[in-house]
Order: C-alpha cells, then sequence, then structure tokens
C-alpha cells in the first residue's frame, strides 16, 4: 500500500488506515470482541480505504472489488460480506446498520471528538484543495461546521468519550465563522 499511495491523498493515507486499525483495536478491547470477529474488523479497518487509490468517487464500493480476490481465498461469503458491510459504513453520510459497522463509522471519523483534530483537518483540507471541493478556508470553515453539525457517533464508547469534544470544536469553529465584532463598517 504504502508504495501504490498517491501524494496528494494527505489524509487519506497510510497513517490514516493506521490510526482507524488502532481505534478500531481499542474497541475490540472495549467491548471484548471475539477473535473471529475482530480479525474481520481489522480487515475492514485497513481496508477501508484502498479504493482511493482508484478514485476518491465511491471508493468504498472500488475498495470492496479491489480486495474482493484477496479475501475469497481465505474468507467464507458471510465473512466477506460483513467485511463489506464495515467498509461501506465508512462511507458519508454513515449509515451503519450493525454493531461491527457502528465500530467501523466511528474508528473512520474518531478524530472529531479528538485533540489532534486540527492535523487531521488540515491534511483533509488539502485533499479537498487538490480535488477542488473547496476554494480556499472560507469554504472550509462552512464545510466543517456543517459535517460537525450533521455527524454522530454511533457506538456509547464514543459518545461518551468523543462526542464532547467533537461538540466543543463544532462550537470554536461556529465562533471562528462569526464577523469580527469589533471591526468598522
Amino acid at each position: 500500500m504504502k508504495k501504490r499511495w498517491p501524494s496528494h491523498l494527505t489524509y487519506h493515507s497510510l497513517s490514516h488506515t493506521i490510526d482507524v486499525a488502532n481505534v478500531c483495536n481499542d474497541y475490540i478491547t472495549y467491548y471484548n470482541i471475539d477473535k473471529d470477529n475482530a480479525d474481520l474488523i481489522r480487515i475492514a479497518a485497513i481496508s477501508h480505504d484502498i479504493g482511493y487509490l482508484i478514485s476518491p468517487t465511491d471508493h468504498e464500493e472500488l475498495g470492496i472489488k479491489e480486495v474482493a480476490p484477496f479475501l475469497k481465498k481465505v474468507l467464507n461469503d458471510k465473512q466477506i460480506e460483513s467485511i463489506n458491510g464495515m467498509i461501506r459504513a465508512t462511507k458519508v453520510p454513515q449509515d451503519p446498520t450493525t454493531f461491527y459497522e457502528e465500530i467501523l463509522a466511528d474508528a473512520d471519523l474518531d478524530y472529531l471528538g479528538r485533540e489532534d483534530y486540527d492535523i487531521h483537518s488540515e491534511k483533509l483540507k488539502q485533499e479537498f484543495l487538490y480535488y477542488k471541493v473547496i476554494k480556499n478556508e472560507e469554504d472550509w470553515l462552512k464545510l466543517q461546521i456543517t459535517f460537525l453539525q450533521g455527524h454522530r457517533y454511533h457506538t456509547s464508547l464514543a459518545k461518551k468519550i468523543r462526542q464532547p469534544k467533537k461538540i466543543a470544536k463544532l462550537e470554536a469553529l461556529k465562533n471562528k465563522a462569526k464577523p469580527n465584532s469589533n471591526s468598522i463598517h
């Protein structure tokens, strides 16, 4: 993966993949998930953004197709479908339907409620500038506020440990977006 990853993918990178896998490990431990399901969660975590190697558009489905030949060699159809569901659950807007899908969805956006939000946000902003999703800082600020307002965590763990910091970050961004009340009109 490291050799194939384009440099313009500053957020959807190997570093992000490792971060999501590590967060999934935290969930696996916290919820005491059995080894077989833990393995499926880990496979989904490391596979969830592989589709970006092909295109950012519908990258979840592209990634599912990309990893299918490897998974078919070692897993049964039910296990593969579980992994595919977890990968699909990371598609924004997120709509997980199983507990394991909730874990993947929350792990993928875990940074929204962490102290390192600004670091990850800046990396995503650079990608969005590259793909012309946004034009400038003002566009980015509006997009982040809208995204954070619409986002919700799914697991009880994320609601407990990530939601408060996410709400605080949203308020900080809203304050930043307010026009300077000291300016002369």
